[in-house]
């Protein structure tokens, strides 16, 4: 047996569980840690979509937000992105980090963009 792997006992089992039950069960298993947790779970639903996608943020922070947003529009996230929040009240709110800190998990938003090509700026719109 090599020096890494533990001995199994019966002893070990819980109670009400026998070794019988046990077939084909390796003792010495440790299942790996998730590689990446989320922190915030966003439903979003893209401009001419139907549906609303899943996002994970595992950081709470407008870089996180900017990144997988592109990779689910499957655009390029330039340095030059403005995320922007349109409330229902008609308010413009530019979008920072506090504002992603203060959203709630699973909370629903409709997104919009807008490419300025003379500038290549990319706009973010959110709407919730």
């Amino acid at each position: 047996m090599s020096p890494n792997k533990r001995q199994f006992s019966p002893a070990s089992l819980p109670p009400g569980i026998n070794e019988a039950e046990l077939v084909g069960v390796d003792p010495t298993y440790v299942p790996m840690p998730r590689k990446r947790k989320s922190v915030l779970a966003m439903y979003v639903k893209f401009q001419g979509e139907n549906i609303y996608r899943a996002i994970y943020l595992e950081r709470l922070s407008l870089d996180d937000l900017v990144s997988k947003l592109a990779q689910r529009l499957e655009i390029q996230a330039t340095p030059d992105v403005e995320v922007v929040r349109k409330t229902k009240k008609g308010l413009t709110v530019k979008v920072d980090d506090s504002v992603i800190s203060q959203l709630d998990d699973q909370q629903d938003m409709e997104v919009e963009c807008s490419f300025a090509e003379d500038t290549g700026k990319l706009t973010i719109y959110l709407h919730y």
